[in-house]
């Protein structure tokens, strides 16, 4: 008996994490096609912006499909000098779907993006390389900073559309560059 109620709690939890899904957004600076990388000072320093608020795209009720398999879409988008979204557009990139082919989740995806919030980027400048702290706690420049300028940059985030057993669901996915 003992045995058996172990194995079902064991099966118990075992389903119980596959039925939470949480969704993580990746964030990573994608230069402009044609743009040379910037090689920052010793005494400089590049802190991407933070989130403060991301709202997960919602799955399209309206004739929602029976079965729908993964079917990544794709945002690029402008983090202003403010932390507000700027301009957000569908991104065409290897591993996202074509969002002429999929109007309704790219539509869901850019009324999310366009409303999310951030701690803008920041560009740091240091008195010298000796100062610049380099025990960065993830939030703005750290430490004696000459100056510290928030800055715009372009992110690119994507969500995975799925409809499995009549059941919606949307995650964040990696994009591979």
């Amino acid at each position: 008996m003992r045995g058996s109620m172990a194995m079902a709690a064991c099966a118990a939890l075992a389903l119980s994490a596959c039925a939470t899904r949480t969704a993580e957004v990746e964030q990573r600076l994608i230069l402009p096609e044609g743009q040379a990388r910037y090689e920052m000072a010793a005494h400089q320093a590049f802190v991407f912006p933070r989130a403060l608020a991301q709202t997960t795209p919602a799955f399209p009720q309206d004739g929602l499909p029976r079965a729908l398999p993964p079917t990544t879409v794709c945002a690029s988008l402008v983090v202003d000098a403010d932390g507000g979204v700027e301009a957000v557009k569908p991104l065409r990139d290897p591993g996202c779907s074509d969002p002429e082919a999929q109007p309704r989740l790219a539509a869901a995806m850019l009324e999310a993006v366009s409303s999310w919030r951030f701690v803008p980027a920041m560009f740091c400048i240091y008195p010298d390389a000796a100062t610049r702290d380099r025990d960065w706690n993830g939030d703005g420049c750290a430490g004696a900073v000459a100056e510290a300028r928030p800055v715009a940059v372009t992110l690119a985030y994507a969500f995975t559309f799925e409809v499995r057993n009549g059941r919606a669901q949307v995650g964040a996915a990696r994009l591979r560059h």
